[in-house]
C-alpha cells in the first residue's frame, strides 16, 4: 500500500508540466508599464537580458521590456499566486509573447528562471507596488492551490503511514 501511494505521489508531481508566463497586458499606458518594469527589475527580476546588446533587448519598446521584466519576477518568485498582477498591468499566459526574437529564451517555470547574481534577494513578500492582485478562483491560481493541497496531503499520508 505504501509503495502504491508513493507511486501516486510521484505521478502527481510530474503530471502537470504546463508552461506559465507572466506578460504585460495590451492597452496599458506606457507610464504604468514602466512602473512595472522598475518594480520588477528592482525587486527580484533579472533584467540583464533586456539591456542594450542583451538577447531580449528587441523589440526595443516598453511593452516588450515589460513582458520580460514581469515574467522574470514571476518565475523567480516561484509563480506564487498574485505575483503576476503588478496593479493590473500583467496577467498569466500559457504562451510566451509573440514578439520574442531568436536567441531570447523566456523562462516558463521557476526551475528555469536562473539564479541571478550572488546576493540576489529571495522573494520579498507582498510588495508596496508590484503584485498586489488577489486570488482568482477561476484561473491558474485555483489549480495551483488545489495541486499544492493535494501534494501536501499525499506527502503527509506517505510520511505518516
Amino acid at each position: 500500500m505504501r509503495m502504491l501511494l508513493g507511486l501516486l505521489f510521484l505521478l502527481a508531481l510530474t503530471g502537470d508540466s504546463r508552461a506559465t508566463y507572466c506578460l504585460c497586458r495590451d492597452g496599458v499606458a506606457e507610464k504604468d508599464l514602466q512602473t512595472s518594469i522598475d518594480y520588477a527589475c528592482g525587486a527580484l527580476g533579472d533584467c540583464n537580458q533586456i539591456h542594450e546588446k542583451g538577447p531580449c533587448y528587441q523589440p526595443n519598446n516598453v511593452k516588450g521590456h515589460c513582458d520580460w521584466a514581469v515574467n522574470s519576477y514571476f518565475q523567480r518568485a516561484g509563480q506564487v499566486p498574485g505575483s503576476c498582477n503588478f496593479s493590473g498591468t500583467a496577467t498569466t499566459s500559457p504562451n510566451p509573447p509573440s514578439t520574442v526574437v531568436t536567441g531570447c529564451i523566456y523562462p516558463s517555470s521557476p526551475g528555469n528562471a536562473g539564479t541571478g547574481a550572488p546576493g540576489t534577494p529571495t522573494f520579498p513578500g507582498p510588495p508596496a507596488f508590484g503584485p498586489t492582485g488577489g486570488f482568482d478562483p477561476s484561473g491558474n491560481d485555483a489549480l495551483s492551490l488545489i495541486t499544492s493541497i493535494a501534494l501536501t496531503l499525499g506527502f503527509s499520508v506517505i510520511v505518516f503511514l
